[in-house]
């Protein structure tokens, strides 16, 4: 049986309400961003919170409740899009930070909002194979640093990091099995030397020939059925599904297409708290799910990363998540914040040319 042994995830302190961006550039009606899109606040980053600060904000929780020294861990995969160097990885860094030792197989993970499940799959596939008994894989990113102000997707760019110790015997939920499907699909995008994240300009909402269609449905839907089809499993077999989400509304919508229900989706959706948390999104969505879960039930987790493709798990949980609860929660998490202004957001995430050294006199 290898599965989560332990989880954990860090949120930044700081919020922004959906209103307030709309106050200072009113570029899409606010109830089509509020009710359409399902969104209402995003994270703000403070000075020098980066996906390497998160991630070892959540790694540090995962390997609590893990309860497992650092010294166990035997391979680090971190997956991000929004790495804070072009010419050096983030994990060795990190590793660092958590005092992991230099004996480990490690490696920075790009495959855009699917970085965290992919290296999800990495690790799984190392403690299968033998060459490791935990590992810890990690999804940390920081879209909202990453997108253009004025950019309709302003209203969701957020940023978050989940980590998940993976092992083998005592584990809370075991991965019964995985299945990708990719493409090569320019929906979204960041060439090299640019800061911001481009689109095609068609979106992620519903509609013939859009985003949606030929880039999430479309992916999500094929790594879904190479995961379920050989075991004969229907979406009604699950209690908890969780799909990307870029806001509050695509999980919804791809649900409807995909055969599972309102009430399957709803408790994992949190862009619509938080806005989109890029390769940490799904993964966040699980965090919260395996805080309510009780032993037994069964999880679809389907992380979808642009120009990437799709990752699916089926994960069941097992006895011992009922004896194991985490002692900081997501929603301890999201209730945890501060509200910042527009002016204050822009400052902090350095959306405009700043001084390098912004407290020099």
């Amino acid at each position: 049986m290898v599965g989560i042994v332990g989880y954990g995830a860090w949120i930044p302190y700081m919020r922004i309400n959906v209103d307030e961006i709309h106050r200072v550039w009113r570029n899409l009606d606010l109830q089509r961003v509020k009710v359409g899109l399902k969104l209402d606040q995003r994270a703000v980053l403070q000075p020098n919170e980066d996906t390497i600060t998160l991630a070892v904000g959540a790694a540090e929780r995962a390997l609590a409740h893990a309860t497992i020294a650092p010294s166990k861990i035997g391979a680090f995969f971190f997956g991000t899009c929004t790495n804070p160097y072009d010419s050096r990885p983030s994990v060795t860094t990190a590793a660092e930070a958590l005092g992991l030792g230099n004996g480990i197989f490690s490696c920075d993970v790009q495959f855009a909002g699917k970085s965290g499940t992919t290296a999800t799959q990495i690790g799984l596939s190392m403690i299968q194979s033998g060459m490791v008994s935990h590992a810890l894989c990690i999804g940390s990113d920081t879209i909202n640093r990453h997108t253009s102000p004025g950019r309709v997707a302003e209203y969701a760019a957020s940023a978050a990091a989940v980590a998940l110790v993976l092992g083998e015997g005592d584990v809370i939920a075991e991965i019964t099995g995985t299945a990708s499907h990719a493409s090569e699909l320019s929906d979204s995008f960041r060439v090299e030397g640019e800061r911001y994240i481009q689109d095609i300009g068609t979106g992620e909402i519903p509609g013939p020939c859009t985003a949606f269609e030929i880039g999430i449905l479309e992916h999500s839907a094929a790594a879904c059925k190479a995961l379920l089809e050989p075991t004969g499993q229907k979406p009604s077999d699950f209690d908890y599904v969780i799909f990307q989400q870029p806001n509050g509304i695509t999980p919804y919508a791809l649900g409807e297409r995909l055969g599972f229900t309102e009430q399957q989706i709803q408790p994992g959706n949190l862009a619509t708290q938080i806005g989109d948390c890029g390769s940490a999104s799904a993964l966040l969505g699980l965090a919260v799910v395996l805080d309510l879960a009780k032993a037994g039930q069964r999880i679809l987790l389907v992380a979808y990363g642009f120009g990437a493709g799709a990752d699916a798990f089926s994960i069941e949980t097992t006895p011992l998540i009922e004896r194991r609860r985490p002692v900081h929660k997501v929603a301890d998490l999201l209730a945890n914040k501060l509200m910042a202004d527009y002016a204050t957001a822009s400052r902090l995430e350095f959306k405009y040319a700043q001084d390098a050294s912004p407290l020099y006199l």
